[in-house]
């Protein structure tokens, strides 16, 4: 409900494996347990991200980022903006100013990462798109390539990842 900070886990494995984990969890930790059918739509929402997270925020100033970092990295409790966490730890987004940029990036280096703007600031009425901040020659280039190799003509989104792409 609004105001509350909540936590879903999601659970995969072998039968035994995520009964033992769900009991350990439970008795350590207060929470409810959910079947697949009732977290469904839960799931749907986040992938599609139609969670109240990802809407736009009343502050016009602020853009929605996107965290790479390793799966085993720390939570990144030194950024002083409410983060959703998805993919094993490894995908975390967050609403910041676009000027944040410089300490998002170095966060999320930290945390072995990059981090993108996925939704500029006043993108509804500029026109404004995503650009990838990697500060890694390496790690562009092979995005790059990955582009050109799925979007040989270059048609989806032009100009989203990079500037002459």
């Amino acid at each position: 409900s609004a105001g509350q900070d909540l936590l879903f886990v999601r659970l995969r494995g072998a039968v035994a494996a995520v009964e033992a984990a769900c009991h350990k969890m439970l008795a350590e930790q207060p929470g409810q347990r959910m079947d697949n059918a009732q977290a469904q739509g839960d799931w749907a929402q986040c992938r599609d991200q139609q969670l109240p997270f990802f809407a736009r925020p009343a502050d016009p100033g602020l853009a929605l980022w996107r965290l790479s970092v390793a799966q085993t990295a720390p939570a990144l409790d030194t950024l002083p903006w409410p983060q959703l966490v998805e993919w094993h730890g490894g995908l975390r987004w967050l609403w910041a100013p676009q000027q944040a940029g410089a300490q998002l990036q170095a966060a999320a280096r930290t945390a072995g990462g990059n981090a993108t703007v996925f939704v500029a600031a006043g993108a509804d009425t500029t026109g404004a798109k995503c650009q990838n901040h990697s500060q890694s020659a390496g790690q562009g280039a092979l995005l790059k390539r990955l582009k050109a190799a799925f979007d040989p003509a270059g048609i989806f989104n032009p100009g989203r990842l990079y500037s002459d792409f």
